[in-house]
């Protein structure tokens, strides 16, 4: 199942960022290099139910500004302070799970999200536990930004 929903995961990250933030956006391979040493933003929200699991976005502070001023509307010069951009972040993340969600839904597996929650800082990564499946994706954004995709999933109980 994991394949389908990483499959789902992507129409989903193409279609937020194409419809919300008129920004087209393709995947490319994962390498090491993929993520700067600037600072990075992640944001996360967590699904629920027949299907258990979590999202993570992460993408540079600065690609992360760029995603807020067109999220808003507003001329980067004017997005300031970490907590607009946080918040961005956050909504991006809650509207990329928000549309797996609704896939999933069509598929007949109910799940609920959790609230969306923002780490900050340089050189972290996410690990998964040895109970979870993880399947992490790389986008680039206007030729120059990258957006990395972490999914884990629990499996059902009782299931395989």
């Amino acid at each position: 199942m994991i394949d389908e929903i990483q499959e789902l995961l992507k129409t989903s990250v193409s279609g937020v960022f194409e419809t919300m933030l008129k920004m087209g956006i393709r995947g490319i391979p994962l390498t090491p290099d993929t993520m700067t040493d600037e600072p990075h933003i992640a944001g996360s929200v967590g699904f629920i139910g027949e299907v258990t699991g979590v999202v993570y976005i992460y993408c540079s502070a600065g690609f992360a500004k760029t995603v807020t001023s067109l999220a808003l509307e507003m001329p980067i010069e004017d997005v300031e302070g970490d907590e607009l951009i946080n918040d961005s972040m956050g909504e991006l993340a809650n509207m990329i799970v928000g549309s797996l969600k609704a896939k999933l839904v069509e598929k007949g597996h109910s799940c609920i999200l959790t609230i969306p929650s923002i780490v900050r800082g340089s050189h972290f990564s996410i690990e998964a536990t040895s109970t979870t499946t993880r399947r992490v994706m790389c986008f680039r954004c206007q030729e120059s930004s990258n957006l990395v995709v972490e999914i884990l999933i629990k499996p059902a109980e009782g299931k395989d």
